[in-house]
């Protein structure tokens, strides 16, 4: 019930990318907070596509196709349908980060889909790492569609293990400039009770847009990968989601909201 939520009346600054700032924005009205959606990123396409391109066009080779986003999902996508590899992405080993990038590929028609326990880079190398006999993890060849800057974590740690990692930047996240104003005057006047976070790059552009500073809100983070990086900019972390979905995030505020 709204009535005896620890959230009710709660001011949340959302700063995820509008597409995907909607599944979080109605978790925490559901729960009667009040949400404030200004996105610090924008997703655009690659600077280059031809990386990704020309492994569609060999997606056959691949022993898996992994997918660290639903961003990474929607621009692997678009380049299956405009190269008509379809039928072949259908035919590959699938992995994904964390269940919502797992429902995205899903969605395209996919039966299967390998998610870790844990919706972490480190934990999905390992997780296909197991899924692999021992024996043919020397020479796997595997597919990355990823943001054009991101952690290289499941790159490293398959390479380590002897697999041929090619990495194809599917999408750009780039400021966005254009509520910077905005973003500034909310903070300045502490108009948000709670500032979240979802991703490495919302927090580093938070900081660009308006430095480090908060305006006296508590901070929340998806992700203890995410939580990292916020204190890396200065910045306090008061809740960590324990499981890194909107849910999850909704859970962490309402724990710390009720134990404060």
């Amino acid at each position: 019930m709204i009535e005896h939520s620890p959230l009710r009346g709660q001011k949340i600054l959302v700063t995820r990318p509008v597409p995907q700032a909607t599944p979080l924005c109605n978790a925490f009205e559901r729960v009667g907070a009040t949400v404030t959606v200004l996105p610090t990123i924008q997703i655009g396409p690659p600077t280059d596509w031809s990386h990704l391109v020309e492994a569609v066009r060999r997606l056959a080779s691949y022993d898996w196709v992994v997918v660290s986003s639903v961003n990474g999902v929607r621009g692997l996508a678009q380049i299956l349908e405009t190269e008509g590899c379809w039928e072949m992405f259908f035919k590959a080993r699938i992995a994904a980060v964390g269940s919502v990038t797992a429902d995205a590929v899903l969605a395209l028609g996919c039966t299967e889909c390998l998610v870790p326990e844990v919706f972490r880079g480190e934990a999905l190398a390992d997780a296909i790492l197991e899924a692999t006999p021992q024996e043919e993890h020397s020479g796997m060849r595997v597919l990355l569609a990823q943001a054009e800057i991101a952690r290289h974590v499941l790159f490293e740690r398959l390479s380590q293990a002897g697999a041929l990692v090619d990495v194809a930047p599917a999408y750009s996240t780039m400021i966005n400039w254009s509520i910077q104003d905005t973003l500034l005057d909310f903070i300045e006047i502490g108009a948000p009770d709670w500032l979240t976070f979802t991703a490495t790059s919302t927090v580093n552009a938070f900081v660009e847009l308006v430095g480090p500073q908060t305006g006296g809100a508590l901070v929340a983070a998806i992700s203890p990968v995410t939580a990292s990086a916020v204190v890396e900019v200065g910045l306090p972390v008061h809740a960590v989601a324990v499981e890194h979905t909107s849910t999850g995030l909704v859970e962490a505020l309402s724990q710390a909201v009720s134990v404060s």
